[in-house]
C-alpha cells in the first residue's frame, strides 16, 4: 500500500511539473508573438505619458506564483478569474492583448485635460462589443482594428460625447513616434515621462528587484518649488509631508468644511501628517450613532494668514459627526484633539503635540512608515465586523498592507533638479508579485 501511495505521489508530482512546464511553454509562445503598436498613438502634446510593460509583468507574476510562492490561494483566485462568467453565461472579454505594453497619457484639451489608455487588441470584435460598458458620458471608447482607446474627460466642463468620441477616433489615425523606444532597463515595469509645467521634464522609473518595488527619477523643473516651513512632525505610524498640493483640492476642502465668504481659504503651503489608526466608539445622539476618532496629528501651513478659530463653530458638519468644540480643543466622544495656532499661517490639530518639531521640512514629498496603520481600527467586535461588511475590500487590503515590511517615497529639490526615490519592501515570507496579484483580484471580488 505504501508503495502504491508513493507511486501515486510521484505520478502527481510529474504531472504537476509537466503542467507548469506547459504553462510556461504556452506563455513563451504568446510572449514572443505579442506586438506593441499602441504607444506610437500617444499624442505628441501629452504632458504626462506612462508605459506599463504587460509582457514582463505577466511573465514575472506567473513565475512568482508558480515557482517562488506556490501560493494555492493565489492560484485559486486566478482560476476563479479565468472561469468567472457574467450573468448571461458569456464571458465579456475585451479582446485586449495583455502580453504587450499599455500606454496612458494626459494631454490638454480646450480649457481642461483628457486622460487616455491605449491597448493592443487580440480581437477588435470583442473590444467593439464589450468595451462600451465602460462608457458613462465622460468616458468613450474607440478602436482602429489593432489598437483600442479609453478616453476620459478630466475637467469640470462637460464635453459632448459625440465630440469626445470623434476626437478619440482622430487620435487613432495619427500614428507617430513611440516615446518609449529607448527603454532598456531589465527590471523596468512602469515608465513615466513628464513634460508638466510645474514638475518639468524627466522620466520616472518603477522596477522590481529582490522582493521590493523601487521608484527612481531625476527631473528638471521649470520653476522652483519652495518647501521652506517653520515646523514639521517627527514621523510616527504612517507619515506624510507634502509641499506640492494641487490647486483643485480647495473646492473639495471647502465643501467638506464650509468656510465663510469673509475669510476665503488660502492655499496650503505645506502639510505634515502622522496617522496611527482609528478608534470607533459606540454611542452618541448625532447622525452617525457612533464616534469616529482618528489617531492622528496634522500640521498645516497656509500661504497667507487664516483665522481658523473663527470657523470651528461655523462648520456645520461637526454636529453631524458628533464633534464638540472648546477653546483650543475638538472633542469626539471621549477623545480630545489639540487645536493650536503656532503662527498666523500655521496650525496644529492632533492628539500628540510632542512630535511637533520647530524645524524646516526639506522634502517636497515624504511618505514613510507602516502603511498598515491605514487599516488599524480599534473598537468593539461588532463595530469592526460592521466595517468589514460595509467595505468588502477591507480584508483584502489589510492582508496586502500586512505583507509590506516598510515603505518610503521621497521627493527632494536642489536648485531646479527634482529627485524621486522610493521603495516598497515585502516581508521575507511574502512575495511581491503574488501579494499584488492577490490584492488586485480580491478587490475585484475573485
Amino acid at each position: 500500500m505504501q508503495t502504491q501511495s508513493r507511486t501515486k505521489g510521484l505520478i502527481l508530482t510529474v504531472v504537476s511539473l509537466f503542467f507548469i512546464w506547459g504553462l510556461f511553454y504556452i506563455s513563451s509562445l504568446l510572449l514572443r508573438t505579442s506586438e506593441n503598436n499602441n504607444l506610437s498613438y500617444i499624442p505628441s502634446n501629452s504632458e504626462v505619458t506612462l508605459r506599463i510593460d504587460g509582457k514582463k509583468l505577466i511573465k514575472n507574476t506567473a513565475y512568482n506564483v508558480l515557482v517562488d510562492s506556490k501560493d494555492k490561494n493565489a492560484l485559486s483566485q486566478i482560476m476563479n478569474f479565468i472561469t468567472k462568467e457574467e450573468e448571461n453565461g458569456e464571458q465579456k472579454r475585451l479582446g485586449i492583448n495583455l502580453l504587450s505594453d499599455i500606454g496612458i497619457f494626459v494631454q490638454p484639451y480646450k480649457k481642461g485635460k483628457l486622460i487616455g489608455v491605449l491597448v493592443n487588441l487580440n480581437s477588435s470584435t470583442m473590444f467593439e462589443q464589450n468595451a462600451k460598458r465602460f462608457e458613462d458620458g465622460n468616458t468613450v471608447t474607440a478602436q482602429n482594428g489593432s489598437v483600442g482607446l479609453f478616453l476620459t474627460n478630466l475637467s469640470a466642463d462637460l464635453i459632448a460625447e459625440d465630440e469626445l468620441r470623434k476626437y478619440g477616433n482622430q487620435i487613432l489615425t495619427k500614428n507617430g513616434v513611440n516615446p518609449f523606444l529607448n527603454s532598456k532597463k531589465n527590471n523596468l515595469l512602469i515608465e513615466i515621462k513628464s513634460n508638466d509645467q510645474k514638475l518639468g521634464k524627466g522620466t520616472i522609473e518603477i522596477s522590481e528587484e529582490n522582493n521590493a518595488f523601487t521608484i527612481e527619477s531625476t527631473m528638471n523643473a521649470k520653476e522652483m518649488i519652495y518647501s521652506n516651513s517653520s515646523y514639521c512632525l517627527k514621523p510616527a505610524g504612517l507619515h506624510l509631508s507634502c509641499a506640492i498640493l494641487p490647486d483643485n483640492y480647495i473646492p473639495a476642502f471647502e465643501q467638506l468644511f464650509p468656510i465663510s465668504n469673509k475669510d476665503k481659504l488660502p492655499k496650503i503651503k505645506n502639510i505634515s501628517w502622522n496617522y496611527q489608526g482609528m478608534n470607533i466608539q459606540e454611542g452618541g445622539d448625532h447622525n452617525l450613532g457612533f464616534y469616529v476618532q482618528p489617531l492622528t496629528d496634522m500640521l498645516v501651513e497656509f500661504e497667507k494668514p487664516f483665522h481658523l478659530s473663527q470657523h470651528i463653530d461655523y462648520t456645520e458638519n461637526f454636529k453631524k459627526w458628533g464633534i464638540k468644540t472648546r477653546e483650543r480643543e475638538l472633542i469626539i466622544g471621549k477623545q480630545k484633539y489639540i487645536v493650536d495656532s503656532l503662527s498666523p499661517t500655521t496650525f496644529f490639530i492632533g492628539i500628540n503635540s510632542t512630535n511637533l518639531i520647530k524645524k524646516s521640512n526639506r522634502y517636497l514629498l515624504n511618505i514613510e512608515g507602516d502603511i498598515n496603520s491605514l487599516l488599524k481600527i480599534s473598537g468593539s467586535e461588532s463595530i469592526t465586523t460592521f466595517v468589514e461588511m460595509i467595505f468588502p475590500a477591507f480584508s483584502s487590503s489589510k492582508d496586502f498592507f500586512q505583507s509590506v515590511e516598510n515603505t518610503s517615497i521621497r521627493v527632494t529639490q536642489k536648485g531646479k533638479t527634482i529627485r524621486i526615490k522610493g521603495k516598497l519592501n515585502f516581508k521575507k515570507d511574502k512575495f511581491s508579485y503574488t501579494e499584488c496579484l492577490r490584492f488586485v483580484l480580491a478587490l475585484k471580488g475573485y
